[in-house]
């Protein structure tokens, strides 16, 4: 029987995403939009786990760094693909990350270029 918390937390994530994306910073709406589901999509998945609070890295890499230093193809391979030897799994079975994976890249890239700072898009200072 699934604790309360897990049956709860899906709703939790959407609800933040939402009132998150009233208040994202991005000139755009559209690109807030799509920097708040890459951050939220992260955070469902515990990213930060591993690759740390604000995705600077910890115990693996920083994915602000790799979506700066690397390309969007081998970014694209790590995260669908994974690597089972560095501790990396994949998810492409994953709809929730396959189906945001442009907004994660799109979050990610902004973070390396300054444009939003770490945490939720619009919530803090950048």
């Amino acid at each position: 029987m699934k604790s309360r918390c897990a049956t709860l937390r899906p709703v939790a994530a959407s609800l933040l995403a939402l009132v998150l994306l009233a208040n994202a910073g991005a000139a755009d709406p559209d690109e807030a939009a799509r920097f708040t589901r890459g951050w939220a999509t992260l955070r469902s998945m515990d990213c930060a786990r591993c690759h740390g609070r604000d995705y600077d890295g910890w115990a693996a890499p920083s994915l602000v760094a790799a979506v700066r230093d690397s390309s969007r193809e081998r970014f694209e391979r790590w995260v669908l693909d994974g690597n089972i030897g560095a501790g990396m799994p994949g998810y492409r079975g994953q709809a929730l990350v396959a189906g945001n994976l442009d907004a994660i890249y799109a979050y990610l890239l902004a973070r390396s270029q300054g444009a939003v700072g770490p945490g939720a898009p619009g919530a803090g200072a950048r």
